[in-house]
């Protein structure tokens, strides 16, 4: 089918010209998940190094970084590639045969290739002040369920917000809801494959071992596929 499908209307996380170049589109997600994942180590490492004996402040700060960053990010680049920097949003919409296969590849990769420049790019300039490696081993089920909740609450709003009428809205419900999720959730809301495998490379707050990572990643595509199911249900089919 074709690249992506063309609306009638200019979607939140649906690009505004899909006769645009892929490889123009997916390098706009490379860049935004590279900025998306700078916002998040990075930050993790300035609160490790500035506010360690701050764990409330330190959290918010985090917080409002990454939801911040993630906002103008979608705001900015958003009409060129849809703002996704995630790929399980990507993968919902193949899944949902919005997205053609070759697309939703080039995507991820450009996703997944941005988040791991991003996180040598937070390594490189805190490289002065070295921090704890992550700790190995598998999450507890709590976390891993942390995840899943995490993620299913951000697709729910992501696949919502492409419904709405009022596209610009999104980005802002988005940033909404990861800064109550990382605050809210033990896992601190990672709810993106992308930056899970990112944080392989990273150290500070944010790192994660392969093993805990793997299994983010396993619970993030879990929460996709319940945030499908509650838009199918609360919204209907295209033909309903």
């Amino acid at each position: 089918m074709a690249d992506a499908v063309l609306h009638d209307r200019l979607s939140c996380f649906f690009e505004q010209n899909t006769a645009l170049p892929l490889v123009r589109r997916s390098f706009v997600e490379a860049v935004g998940t590279a900025f998306l994942v700078v916002a998040a180590i990075a930050s993790g490492l300035s609160v490790a190094r500035l506010a360690t004996n701050e764990p409330l402040v330190a959290s918010m700060i985090v917080a409002i970084s990454i939801a911040g960053a993630l906002v103008g990010l979608i705001v900015a680049l958003g009409k060129v590639s849809g703002g996704h920097y995630n790929p399980i949003i990507t993968i919902a919409q193949w899944l949902s045969g919005e997205r053609s296969r070759t697309c939703m590849i080039a995507y991820v990769l450009g996703q997944v290739a941005g988040a791991i420049v991003g996180a040598l790019l937070s390594q490189q300039m805190f490289a002065d002040h070295a921090a704890a490696a992550a700790p190995a081993g598998l999450p507890s089920f709590g976390m891993f369920l942390s995840e899943v909740v995490a993620s299913a609450g951000l697709m729910t709003i992501v696949l919502g917000c492409a419904r709405s009428t009022k596209w610009e809205t999104g980005p802002f419900a988005v940033g909404a809801w990861l800064t109550a999720a990382i605050l809210a959730t033990p896992s601190t809301s990672y709810a993106n494959p992308a930056i899970a495998i990112a944080a392989i490379f990273a150290a500070g707050p944010v790192a994660l071992a392969p093993s805990i990572a793997a299994a983010y990643v396993v619970a993030q595509l879990i929460g996709m596929a319940i945030a499908i199911v509650i838009n199918r249900i609360a919204f209907g089919t295209a033909s309903s």
